[in-house]
């Protein structure tokens, strides 16, 4: 069985409030439909200290390349969708490393998402 690897998703803006229900709604359709895509998503809060609200980060948890690819599918074109949009991706790799790394939706950087899913598919396949 293929190991499985958590990687944390937290969103951003620079055009809506963190606690704007327009942004809420923009990150809860980026959940539902990682949520679709990969069948593995939890979501997971924690108060931001001097804030009134919680940060929201959504969980993957990838177990197959499929899911991987699905996943790298859905944020590319969530990010793609409006160039204000932010999203950092943080996971451990296979020699106990954290990895992170921030998109933009202005600058979507393939060569990160070429690292992620690198990283994590030597993970899932056991390499």
């Amino acid at each position: 069985m293929s190991p499985t690897v958590e990687v944390a998703i937290s969103t951003e803006t620079a055009k809506y409030a963190p606690d704007s229900p327009q942004w809420r709604r923009e990150v809860a359709a980026l959940h539902t439909e990682l949520s679709s895509e990969t069948a593995s998503v939890a979501i997971r809060s924690e108060t931001a200290s001097g804030t009134k609200g919680a940060a929201v980060d959504v969980i993957l948890a990838l177990g197959t390349s499929g899911a991987l690819v699905a996943a790298v599918e859905v944020i590319r074109a969530w990010l793609g969708r409006d160039k204000t949009r932010t999203i950092t991706a943080t996971w451990t790799d296979e020699d106990g490393k954290e990895r992170r790394f921030t998109l933009t939706g202005e600058n979507i950087d393939q060569q990160s998402l070429t690292a992620l899913s690198e990283s994590i598919g030597r993970m899932i396949e056991g390499r």
